[in-house]
């Protein structure tokens, strides 16, 4: 696993001649399709404010969170399609049931606040809160439509419902992206040129679900006449955009990636739309698409919307100097939500239980333990990385971690010497002791957090901080372990 100082290089760029395929033409479609404007203000005005006023704020949480309604929406209206017309109909449950909480969830962040979100605050500005309320309202029918096709206890109306409000929905969720990026934009950390590149990356998760609505639109015969012309757009203009993302097309406002690790995650996405781009050829000839072709447009897509979204993620940390875009939700996430877990009594009295029994816990009997667990994590188990697992503290993280719906990915807990007493997955390690999760939370005191730098996780495929806080006895006020808790920093940005 690289680090982000690693995988964050400094800035690089590929030279012009090395766009392809990108003709006068799609500057203009580049310019204008589907991309609502962003709002800037002056450099005084940026000079005026405290420089951690949009970090404050959540800012570019806001700006980002904004933008991808449209995803959902898109989203929506693809898993509607396919529920509708009997096309796996289980998965496209489950991607309607998650794009409808998380379009809840956004608005409601928006709205009061969240700051598990990255927006810790409730927002202020009239005109915002109006076009918010107008999304919600506009939103209403079709999350009621939505929650019952996802359960399977839709009318007949309801995928009808959300077939004919979706567009408008989306038009609205442009506005709204507009005046939330009108409002929180600064240019001390989110320049024009910036954000107009990040404004054309999050489109992309837009146009990957609209091609597979369009593709179930075709197969189920509920499209337009001119669908099958929309979905060879579609199709183009991804392609062109990510080739321009990829490169850079100044023409369009879209610079060459600032760095080696957002050009690699473009690259990727790249080698993937070019595996995958021929399965909308036949239905772009003419063909009617078959309810496998369209599953695997669904795939394909979903797979295409992950792979934008950790681009996304590196674009919003790439510039020098703006950690704080993850690290201050992170720290209030972990601060203001997951802090509520170290006062379980069970966990208290397990933490105490283990320090009790390692008081006598010679240097040389953690190494030796620690290299135990190493050798069994090697032979996949034995007795002491099953002895903590089964342990009822560690089944209660697991649980815990459930509840947070992907936020955390991994917790484990350390007592005073650095070593795990329950955990919610298995470690490499044993001993924590000679890392900055222990040393500089139990080492410190009470109040005492660390926030490491981002990586990215191959077995979940997204980007994560860890953050470890010190824990307290409440009976005593002593300091008597730490935890760490592995988060998806995209949840919060």
């Amino acid at each position: 696993m690289e680090t982000r100082n690693k995988t964050l290089p400094g800035t690089a760029s590929r030279p012009a001649q090395m766009m392809r395929g990108l003709s006068k033409s799609m500057c203009v479609a580049l310019a204008v399709a589907t991309v609502p404007s962003i709002g800037f203000m002056s450099p005084s005005t940026a000079e005026a404010q405290a420089s951690d006023q949009s970090l404050n704020t959540g800012g570019k949480a806001r700006v980002s969170r904004s933008a991808n309604l449209r995803s959902l929406t898109e989203s929506v209206a693809s898993a509607s399609c396919r529920v509708n017309g009997g096309i796996d109909v289980a998965q496209a449950q489950l991607e309607l049931a998650s794009a409808r909480a998380d379009f809840d969830r956004i608005i409601d962040g928006l709205v009061n606040g969240n700051a598990a979100l990255g927006m810790p605050g409730a927002e202020q500005r009239g005109r915002t809160i109006t076009a918010l309320n107008e999304t919600a309202a506009m939103w209403e029918p079709l999350e009621g439509a939505a929650a019952r096709l996802a359960s399977g206890a839709a009318s007949a109306g309801d995928a009808e419902a959300i077939g004919n409000g979706y567009a408008a929905l989306f038009n609205q969720t442009e506005q709204l992206a507009s005046v939330i990026s009108g409002q929180y934009s600064d240019p001390q950390q989110l320049l024009q040129s910036d954000a107009t590149v990040l404004n054309f990356a999050i489109r992309q998760r837009a146009l990957a679900y609209r091609m597979t609505r369009e593709m179930c639109e075709l197969a189920t015969g509920t499209g337009q006449s001119e669908t099958q012309d929309a979905l060879k757009a579609t199709v183009d203009l991804f392609g062109q955009t990510l080739t321009a993302l990829r490169d850079g097309f100044p023409a369009a406002g879209i610079n060459p990636p600032p760095n080696d690790a957002v050009r690699d995650s473009l690259d990727a996405t790249f080698a993937l739309w070019q595996d995958g781009r021929g399965i909308f050829d036949a239905a772009i000839a003419g063909e009617r698409p078959t309810a496998e072709t369209v599953a695997a447009a669904a795939s394909l897509s979903e797979t295409l919307s992950v792979a934008m979204n950790n681009t996304i993620t590196l674009y919003l940390i790439a510039t020098p100097g703006q950690d704080d875009v993850y690290r201050v939700p992170l720290e209030a996430y972990a601060r203001d939500e997951l802090s509520g877990w170290l006062a379980e009594p069970a966990l208290i009295a397990a933490i105490n239980a283990q320090n009790a029994e390692h008081d006598g816990l010679s240097e040389d009997g953690v190494i030796a333990l620690d290299q135990q667990w190493r050798a069994e994590a090697g032979e996949g188990g034995g007795p002491l990385i099953d002895k903590l697992l089964s342990a009822s503290v560690s089944q209660w993280l697991m649980d815990q971690q459930a509840s947070t719906a992907g936020f955390v990915t991994e917790v484990f807990i350390m007592d005073n010497k650095g070593l795990n007493v329950a955990q919610s997955a298995q470690t490499s390690d044993y001993w924590q002791g000679d890392e900055a999760k222990w040393q500089q939370t139990y080492a410190v005191g009470p109040d005492a957090l660390h926030i490491s730098e981002v990586e990215f996780d191959d077995s979940t495929g997204f980007y994560q901080s860890q953050a470890s806080l010190a824990i307290t006895d409440p009976s005593t006020g002593e300091v008597i372990g730490a935890v760490t808790f592995g988060i998806n920093v995209q949840n919060l940005m």
